[in-house]
């Protein structure tokens, strides 16, 4: 089980997931590898949420080691609204579409890929995955831990909840760029 505190960046993060599943389950495997006005396929834009999503997984146990070895403070909940107000600064991205909030899940095994084409069905599988295995990893961190370590990353060093805000918004960014109000 993921800690309160991390919960519910996560939560949004499961949510975020299960809308982009939901939007690719009536693509077939052509209009899914096709150039869109934006200049890249479906295909391109999930492998990209997959690979930042992987690279997140990857990291977070590397992340929460080095910040072991150093004796940081714990947050304050004004410092966690700061790094969630610069990461959503650094996106900006548009909000989330008003059935997004409609989504309820809690957990990553609950998402459901509806994707009928063998192709895009496999590439919502390989996301499924990736999550499946974060969250293993995120239900790892105490909920102290969740208020003392830092994630570093290229983006900046982050608390637990921003790290997964920021793959959140980060997804969400390359969703709005390519896939939103275009062919």
């Amino acid at each position: 089980m993921v800690t309160e505190i991390l919960e519910i960046f996560w939560k949004e993060k499961l949510r975020f997931a299960q809308y982009c599943f939901d939007e690719l389950a009536t693509l077939d495997a052509k209009s899914f590898q096709k150039k869109r006005s934006s200049g890249k396929s479906p295909e391109w834009v999930l492998q990209q949420m997959v690979s930042y999503d992987k690279t997140f997984r990857f990291y977070l146990p590397i992340s929460l080691k080095i910040s072991s070895f150093f004796f940081f403070h714990s947050f304050k909940d004004q410092e966690i609204e700061k790094d969630l107000e610069n990461i959503r600064d650094r996106y900006t991205p548009p909000a989330f579409p008003p059935h997004f909030w409609e989504i309820h899940i809690s957990d990553a095994k609950e998402i459901n890929i509806k994707a009928l084409d063998p192709i895009v069905k496999q590439h919502c599988e390989s996301w499924k995955e990736v999550l499946l295995e974060l969250e293993l990893k995120l239900s790892h961190i105490s909920e102290t831990d969740a208020y003392r370590k830092r994630y570093t990353s290229l983006t900046g060093i982050h608390t637990i909840s921003g790290a997964i805000n920021n793959s959140t918004e980060f997804c969400h960014y390359l969703w709005n760029a390519y896939m939103t109000n275009t062919n």
